[in-house]
Protein backbone atom coordinates (compact mmCIF):
# COMPACT_ATOMS: atom_id res chain seq x y z
CA UNK A 1 0.00 0.00 0.00
CA UNK A 2 2.43 2.85 0.42
CA UNK A 3 4.62 1.67 -2.53
CA UNK A 4 0.99 2.11 -4.36
CA UNK A 5 0.67 5.90 -2.70
CA UNK A 6 4.60 6.84 -3.42
CA UNK A 7 4.00 6.09 -7.12
CA UNK A 8 0.52 8.07 -7.60
CA UNK A 9 3.02 11.43 -5.58
CA UNK A 10 5.23 10.18 -8.12
CA UNK A 11 2.66 10.87 -11.14
CA UNK A 12 1.17 13.52 -9.73
CA UNK A 13 4.50 15.26 -9.40
CA UNK A 14 5.22 14.38 -13.01
CA UNK A 15 1.66 15.53 -14.57
CA UNK A 16 2.68 18.94 -12.23
CA UNK A 17 6.30 18.95 -14.01
CA UNK A 18 4.88 18.28 -17.41
CA UNK A 19 1.75 21.43 -17.16
CA UNK A 20 4.60 23.82 -15.71
CA UNK A 21 6.70 23.06 -18.63
CA UNK A 22 3.96 23.88 -20.91
CA UNK A 23 2.93 26.75 -19.18
CA UNK A 24 6.69 27.89 -19.35
CA UNK A 25 6.82 27.24 -23.48
CA UNK A 26 3.61 28.58 -24.15
CA UNK A 27 5.00 32.28 -21.78
CA UNK A 28 7.53 31.76 -24.52
CA UNK A 29 6.19 30.82 -27.61
CA UNK A 30 3.87 34.01 -27.08
CA UNK A 31 3.98 37.16 -28.40
CA UNK A 32 4.74 40.30 -25.66
CA UNK A 33 1.62 42.41 -26.52
CA UNK A 34 -0.67 39.10 -26.21
CA UNK A 35 1.27 38.01 -22.91
CA UNK A 36 0.66 41.48 -21.20
CA UNK A 37 -3.06 41.33 -22.15
CA UNK A 38 -3.56 38.33 -20.95
CA UNK A 39 -1.64 39.47 -17.14
CA UNK A 40 -3.90 42.04 -17.24
CA UNK A 41 -7.08 39.98 -18.10
CA UNK A 42 -5.53 36.88 -15.37
CA UNK A 43 -5.35 40.41 -12.59
CA UNK A 44 -8.72 41.83 -12.96
CA UNK A 45 -10.50 38.04 -12.54
CA UNK A 46 -8.26 37.68 -10.04
CA UNK A 47 -9.10 40.80 -7.90
CA UNK A 48 -12.44 41.47 -8.66
CA UNK A 49 -14.13 38.18 -9.37
CA UNK A 50 -17.26 36.83 -7.04
CA UNK A 51 -15.40 33.68 -6.08
CA UNK A 52 -12.19 35.28 -6.19
CA UNK A 53 -10.99 33.47 -2.64
CA UNK A 54 -12.04 30.09 -3.72
CA UNK A 55 -10.97 29.38 -7.45
CA UNK A 56 -7.12 28.03 -7.40
CA UNK A 57 -5.27 30.90 -9.45
CA UNK A 58 -2.11 29.54 -10.16
CA UNK A 59 -3.92 26.71 -11.54
CA UNK A 60 -6.18 29.37 -13.88
CA UNK A 61 -3.38 30.79 -14.46
CA UNK A 62 -1.25 28.15 -16.08
CA UNK A 63 -3.76 26.25 -17.96
CA UNK A 64 -5.14 29.90 -19.87
CA UNK A 65 -1.31 30.54 -20.62
CA UNK A 66 -1.31 26.99 -22.28
CA UNK A 67 -4.66 27.30 -24.20
CA UNK A 68 -2.81 30.89 -25.52
CA UNK A 69 0.70 29.37 -25.85
CA UNK A 70 0.35 30.62 -30.10
CA UNK A 71 -1.42 33.52 -29.56
CA UNK A 72 0.71 36.74 -31.08
CA UNK A 73 -1.77 39.49 -30.76
CA UNK A 74 -4.67 40.18 -28.30
CA UNK A 75 -7.56 38.48 -30.54
CA UNK A 76 -5.50 35.61 -30.80
CA UNK A 77 -6.35 35.09 -26.47
CA UNK A 78 -10.13 35.66 -26.28
CA UNK A 79 -10.43 31.51 -26.72
CA UNK A 80 -7.97 31.28 -23.60
CA UNK A 81 -9.92 33.97 -21.84
CA UNK A 82 -13.50 32.04 -22.42
CA UNK A 83 -11.44 29.05 -20.81
CA UNK A 84 -10.44 31.17 -17.36
CA UNK A 85 -14.07 32.97 -17.44
CA UNK A 86 -15.49 29.26 -17.52
CA UNK A 87 -13.53 28.80 -13.91
CA UNK A 88 -14.73 31.90 -12.33
CA UNK A 89 -17.83 29.47 -10.64
CA UNK A 90 -20.94 31.39 -11.67
CA UNK A 91 -21.53 31.62 -15.54
CA UNK A 92 -22.28 35.30 -15.63
CA UNK A 93 -18.74 37.14 -16.60
CA UNK A 94 -17.95 37.16 -20.35
CA UNK A 95 -16.05 38.92 -22.71
CA UNK A 96 -17.82 41.66 -25.22
CA UNK A 97 -15.52 41.73 -28.56
CA UNK A 98 -14.19 44.61 -30.19
CA UNK A 99 -16.71 46.90 -32.11
CA UNK A 100 -14.17 47.25 -34.34
CA UNK A 101 -14.43 43.10 -35.49
CA UNK A 102 -15.76 42.16 -38.72
CA UNK A 103 -19.68 40.74 -38.10
CA UNK A 104 -18.46 37.35 -40.00
CA UNK A 105 -15.27 37.26 -37.79
CA UNK A 106 -17.35 38.45 -34.74
CA UNK A 107 -19.10 34.76 -35.13
CA UNK A 108 -15.91 32.84 -35.63
CA UNK A 109 -14.40 33.67 -32.78
CA UNK A 110 -17.75 33.19 -30.85
CA UNK A 111 -17.66 29.69 -32.08
CA UNK A 112 -14.03 29.49 -30.96
CA UNK A 113 -14.95 30.55 -26.96
CA UNK A 114 -18.69 28.75 -26.53
CA UNK A 115 -16.34 25.24 -27.84
CA UNK A 116 -13.63 26.15 -25.50
CA UNK A 117 -15.79 27.32 -22.39
CA UNK A 118 -19.49 25.89 -23.48
CA UNK A 119 -22.67 27.23 -22.56
CA UNK A 120 -23.02 29.31 -19.32
CA UNK A 121 -27.12 29.08 -19.17
CA UNK A 122 -29.07 26.45 -17.27
CA UNK A 123 -30.25 23.27 -19.72
CA UNK A 124 -33.97 24.94 -19.53
CA UNK A 125 -34.60 25.78 -23.08
CA UNK A 126 -35.15 29.09 -23.76
CA UNK A 127 -38.64 31.00 -23.00
CA UNK A 128 -40.96 31.50 -25.73
CA UNK A 129 -41.19 35.20 -25.06
CA UNK A 130 -37.43 35.71 -25.14
CA UNK A 131 -38.54 36.85 -29.01
CA UNK A 132 -40.06 39.88 -27.49
CA UNK A 133 -37.86 42.96 -28.19
CA UNK A 134 -40.38 45.81 -28.08
CA UNK A 135 -41.79 47.73 -24.91
CA UNK A 136 -45.49 47.33 -24.85
CA UNK A 137 -48.73 48.45 -23.33
CA UNK A 138 -52.37 48.43 -22.89
CA UNK A 139 -55.52 47.81 -20.62
CA UNK A 140 -57.06 44.98 -19.46
CA UNK A 141 -60.51 44.29 -18.26
CA UNK A 142 -61.81 41.85 -15.70
CA UNK A 143 -65.09 41.95 -13.40
CA UNK A 144 -65.62 45.30 -14.27
CA UNK A 145 -61.73 46.31 -13.06
CA UNK A 146 -59.55 47.72 -15.07
CA UNK A 147 -55.37 46.53 -15.23
CA UNK A 148 -52.46 48.31 -16.91
CA UNK A 149 -50.03 45.22 -18.78
CA UNK A 150 -46.72 46.69 -19.23
CA UNK A 151 -43.86 44.39 -21.33
CA UNK A 152 -40.67 44.82 -20.38
CA UNK A 153 -37.92 43.50 -22.42
CA UNK A 154 -34.55 43.36 -22.34
CA UNK A 155 -32.48 46.63 -22.63
CA UNK A 156 -29.52 45.55 -24.56
CA UNK A 157 -27.11 48.05 -26.80
CA UNK A 158 -25.70 47.09 -30.27
CA UNK A 159 -22.37 48.35 -29.15
CA UNK A 160 -19.25 47.05 -26.64
CA UNK A 161 -18.37 50.69 -26.07
CA UNK A 162 -21.22 51.63 -23.42
CA UNK A 163 -21.00 55.40 -24.36
CA UNK A 164 -22.30 54.39 -27.88
CA UNK A 165 -25.08 53.13 -26.64
CA UNK A 166 -26.31 56.13 -24.29
CA UNK A 167 -28.83 57.67 -26.79
CA UNK A 168 -30.83 54.01 -27.64
CA UNK A 169 -30.74 53.71 -23.29
CA UNK A 170 -32.29 57.19 -23.00
CA UNK A 171 -35.20 56.04 -25.99
CA UNK A 172 -35.95 52.92 -24.15
CA UNK A 173 -36.17 54.86 -20.47
CA UNK A 174 -38.02 57.50 -21.56
CA UNK A 175 -40.50 54.78 -24.10
CA UNK A 176 -41.00 52.61 -21.08
CA UNK A 177 -41.97 56.03 -18.51
CA UNK A 178 -43.97 57.67 -21.33
CA UNK A 179 -46.48 54.72 -21.39
CA UNK A 180 -46.41 54.53 -17.74
CA UNK A 181 -47.69 57.67 -17.87
CA UNK A 182 -50.31 57.22 -21.02
CA UNK A 183 -51.69 53.80 -18.71
CA UNK A 184 -51.89 55.60 -15.63
CA UNK A 185 -54.45 58.18 -17.63
CA UNK A 186 -56.62 55.78 -17.92
CA UNK A 187 -56.31 54.57 -14.09
CA UNK A 188 -56.00 51.45 -14.20
CA UNK A 189 -57.43 48.78 -10.39
CA UNK A 190 -53.82 47.55 -10.93
CA UNK A 191 -50.57 47.20 -12.95
CA UNK A 192 -49.33 43.73 -14.33
CA UNK A 193 -45.49 43.87 -14.92
CA UNK A 194 -44.24 40.93 -17.45
CA UNK A 195 -40.94 40.18 -17.19
CA UNK A 196 -40.72 37.34 -19.01
CA UNK A 197 -38.26 36.41 -21.58
CA UNK A 198 -35.99 39.72 -20.26
CA UNK A 199 -32.82 38.55 -20.30
CA UNK A 200 -31.00 41.28 -18.92
CA UNK A 201 -28.53 44.44 -20.81
CA UNK A 202 -28.84 47.43 -18.61
CA UNK A 203 -30.96 47.56 -15.81
CA UNK A 204 -31.06 51.49 -15.22
CA UNK A 205 -33.25 52.17 -18.17
CA UNK A 206 -35.64 50.01 -17.23
CA UNK A 207 -35.87 51.24 -13.70
CA UNK A 208 -35.75 54.46 -14.26
CA UNK A 209 -38.58 54.08 -16.76
CA UNK A 210 -40.46 51.58 -14.49
CA UNK A 211 -40.18 53.77 -11.35
CA UNK A 212 -43.28 55.40 -10.52
CA UNK A 213 -44.59 51.99 -10.57
CA UNK A 214 -41.93 50.31 -8.43
CA UNK A 215 -42.08 53.46 -5.50
CA UNK A 216 -39.14 55.56 -4.66
CA UNK A 217 -36.39 54.75 -2.40
CA UNK A 218 -33.65 52.12 -1.88
CA UNK A 219 -35.21 48.62 -3.76
CA UNK A 220 -32.23 46.52 -3.41
CA UNK A 221 -28.49 46.15 -3.15
CA UNK A 222 -25.45 45.03 -4.68
CA UNK A 223 -23.56 42.31 -1.77
CA UNK A 224 -20.03 41.74 -2.69
CA UNK A 225 -17.99 39.74 -0.73
CA UNK A 226 -15.99 40.93 2.72
CA UNK A 227 -19.75 42.57 3.24
CA UNK A 228 -19.69 45.08 0.93
CA UNK A 229 -23.23 46.34 0.32
CA UNK A 230 -24.28 48.94 -2.54
CA UNK A 231 -28.13 49.91 -2.50
CA UNK A 232 -29.97 50.47 -5.62
CA UNK A 233 -32.73 53.33 -5.76
CA UNK A 234 -35.43 55.01 -7.73
CA UNK A 235 -36.02 58.44 -6.65
CA UNK A 236 -37.87 61.41 -9.14
CA UNK A 237 -37.23 59.78 -12.58
CA UNK A 238 -33.91 58.14 -11.64
CA UNK A 239 -32.42 55.23 -10.79
CA UNK A 240 -28.66 54.13 -9.86
CA UNK A 241 -26.48 53.23 -6.94
CA UNK A 242 -24.85 54.38 -3.77
CA UNK A 243 -20.90 53.46 -3.94
CA UNK A 244 -19.61 54.22 -0.66
CA UNK A 245 -23.11 56.21 0.39
CA UNK A 246 -22.48 58.84 -2.77
CA UNK A 247 -25.37 58.29 -5.09
CA UNK A 248 -24.49 57.14 -8.79
CA UNK A 249 -27.34 57.71 -11.19
CA UNK A 250 -27.38 55.24 -13.66
CA UNK A 251 -30.18 56.57 -15.90
CA UNK A 252 -33.07 59.49 -15.94
CA UNK A 253 -35.74 60.14 -18.01
CA UNK A 254 -36.01 63.66 -19.69
CA UNK A 255 -39.48 64.24 -19.36
CA UNK A 256 -40.11 66.06 -15.84
CA UNK A 257 -40.95 63.36 -12.68
CA UNK A 258 -44.11 61.76 -12.62
CA UNK A 259 -45.47 60.29 -9.63
CA UNK A 260 -48.78 57.52 -9.18
CA UNK A 261 -51.18 58.97 -6.47
CA UNK A 262 -50.32 56.10 -4.47
CA UNK A 263 -48.65 52.57 -3.91
CA UNK A 264 -50.64 50.29 -7.10
CA UNK A 265 -51.37 46.76 -6.55
CA UNK A 266 -48.92 45.08 -9.22
CA UNK A 267 -48.60 41.26 -10.29
CA UNK A 268 -44.82 40.49 -11.35
CA UNK A 269 -44.66 37.61 -14.20
CA UNK A 270 -41.44 35.54 -13.99
CA UNK A 271 -40.24 32.83 -16.09
CA UNK A 272 -37.18 30.67 -17.01
CA UNK A 273 -35.83 33.58 -19.11
CA UNK A 274 -36.40 36.23 -16.86
CA UNK A 275 -32.36 36.82 -16.43
CA UNK A 276 -29.56 39.12 -14.96
CA UNK A 277 -30.87 42.91 -15.36
CA UNK A 278 -34.23 41.29 -15.43
CA UNK A 279 -33.94 39.42 -12.65
CA UNK A 280 -32.77 42.95 -10.71
CA UNK A 281 -36.14 44.56 -11.71
CA UNK A 282 -38.08 41.76 -10.21
CA UNK A 283 -35.97 42.11 -6.61
CA UNK A 284 -36.90 45.76 -7.12
CA UNK A 285 -40.42 44.90 -6.19
CA UNK A 286 -39.73 41.53 -3.73
CA UNK A 287 -40.87 42.93 -0.26
CA UNK A 288 -42.76 45.58 -1.83
CA UNK A 289 -46.32 46.10 -0.04
CA UNK A 290 -49.16 44.98 -2.55
CA UNK A 291 -46.94 43.10 -4.90
CA UNK A 292 -47.10 39.45 -5.72
CA UNK A 293 -45.01 37.42 -8.77
CA UNK A 294 -46.61 35.18 -11.07
CA UNK A 295 -44.79 32.04 -13.41
CA UNK A 296 -41.39 30.00 -13.23
CA UNK A 297 -38.22 29.95 -11.13
CA UNK A 298 -35.85 32.95 -13.09
CA UNK A 299 -32.99 31.51 -15.04
CA UNK A 300 -30.87 31.99 -11.46
CA UNK A 301 -28.15 35.48 -12.93
CA UNK A 302 -29.41 37.77 -10.29
CA UNK A 303 -25.80 38.91 -9.94
CA UNK A 304 -23.65 42.11 -10.73
CA UNK A 305 -21.20 42.63 -13.29
CA UNK A 306 -19.03 45.31 -13.72
CA UNK A 307 -17.56 46.44 -16.71
CA UNK A 308 -13.90 46.30 -17.96
CA UNK A 309 -12.73 48.24 -20.81
CA UNK A 310 -9.33 46.50 -21.99
CA UNK A 311 -6.70 48.11 -24.52
CA UNK A 312 -8.27 46.49 -27.71
CA UNK A 313 -11.76 48.15 -27.14
CA UNK A 314 -13.39 44.84 -25.76
CA UNK A 315 -14.86 44.87 -22.52
CA UNK A 316 -14.77 42.58 -19.36
CA UNK A 317 -17.71 42.04 -17.45
CA UNK A 318 -16.83 40.08 -14.23
CA UNK A 319 -19.31 39.16 -12.07
CA UNK A 320 -18.47 40.86 -8.44
CA UNK A 321 -21.80 40.36 -6.21
CA UNK A 322 -25.14 38.38 -5.67
CA UNK A 323 -28.42 40.92 -6.00
CA UNK A 324 -30.63 41.14 -2.51
CA UNK A 325 -34.05 42.81 -1.87
CA UNK A 326 -34.89 45.52 0.11
CA UNK A 327 -35.54 43.16 3.50
CA UNK A 328 -31.92 41.78 2.30
CA UNK A 329 -32.34 38.38 1.24
CA UNK A 330 -30.10 37.23 -0.96
CA UNK A 331 -30.76 35.44 -4.76
CA UNK A 332 -28.08 33.30 -5.57
CA UNK A 333 -29.89 31.13 -7.80
CA UNK A 334 -32.68 33.31 -9.12
CA UNK A 335 -36.03 34.04 -7.97
CA UNK A 336 -39.07 31.49 -6.88
CA UNK A 337 -42.44 33.11 -7.37
CA UNK A 338 -44.90 33.97 -5.33
CA UNK A 339 -47.35 31.77 -7.36
CA UNK A 340 -45.42 28.72 -9.22
CA UNK A 341 -46.93 28.04 -12.60
CA UNK A 342 -45.96 25.84 -15.69
CA UNK A 343 -44.83 28.09 -18.52
CA UNK A 344 -46.52 27.59 -22.21
CA UNK A 345 -43.92 26.50 -25.05
CA UNK A 346 -45.45 28.87 -27.43
CA UNK A 347 -46.57 32.81 -26.66
CA UNK A 348 -50.44 32.09 -25.93
CA UNK A 349 -53.20 34.81 -27.17
CA UNK A 350 -53.87 36.75 -23.81
CA UNK A 351 -57.05 35.18 -22.64
CA UNK A 352 -55.15 31.62 -22.91
CA UNK A 353 -52.54 32.75 -21.07
CA UNK A 354 -52.74 31.38 -17.68
CA UNK A 355 -50.04 33.25 -15.87
CA UNK A 356 -51.72 36.47 -17.05
CA UNK A 357 -55.32 35.13 -15.69
CA UNK A 358 -53.77 34.36 -12.19
CA UNK A 359 -52.45 38.03 -12.51
CA UNK A 360 -55.66 39.23 -13.00
CA UNK A 361 -57.65 37.32 -11.01
CA UNK A 362 -55.19 38.45 -7.54
CA UNK A 363 -55.26 41.83 -8.33
CA UNK A 364 -59.47 42.09 -8.90
CA UNK A 365 -59.61 40.28 -5.12
CA UNK A 366 -57.24 42.65 -3.69
CA UNK A 367 -58.45 45.73 -5.26
CA UNK A 368 -62.08 44.96 -4.38
CA UNK A 369 -61.06 45.22 -0.63
CA UNK A 370 -59.07 48.50 -0.84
Amino acid sequence: MPIRNRGVVLSALVLLALSLAAAQEAQEAMSATARAYLDEVLGLMQKEALHRDSIDWTQVRRETLVRARNAKTTIDTYPAIAYALSQLQEGHSSLDLPDSLPAEQKVTIRAQMKKVAGSSRPPLGRSPFATRKEIEGHIEHLDGMSFAHLVVPMCVGQYTDEERNAAEFQQFADKLHGLVVDLQAQKPDGWIIDLRGNLGGNMWPMLAGIGPVVGEGDLGSFQSPGGNNEPWYYRAGKAGSRPRGQDSVGAQVTMPPFHLPQLPWVAVLLDRSTASSGEAIAISFAGRPRSRSFGEHTMGFATANDGNPLSDGATLYLCSSVEADRTGKRYEDGIDPDVDLAAPNSIPEEEQDAVVRAAEKWLVQEAKHM
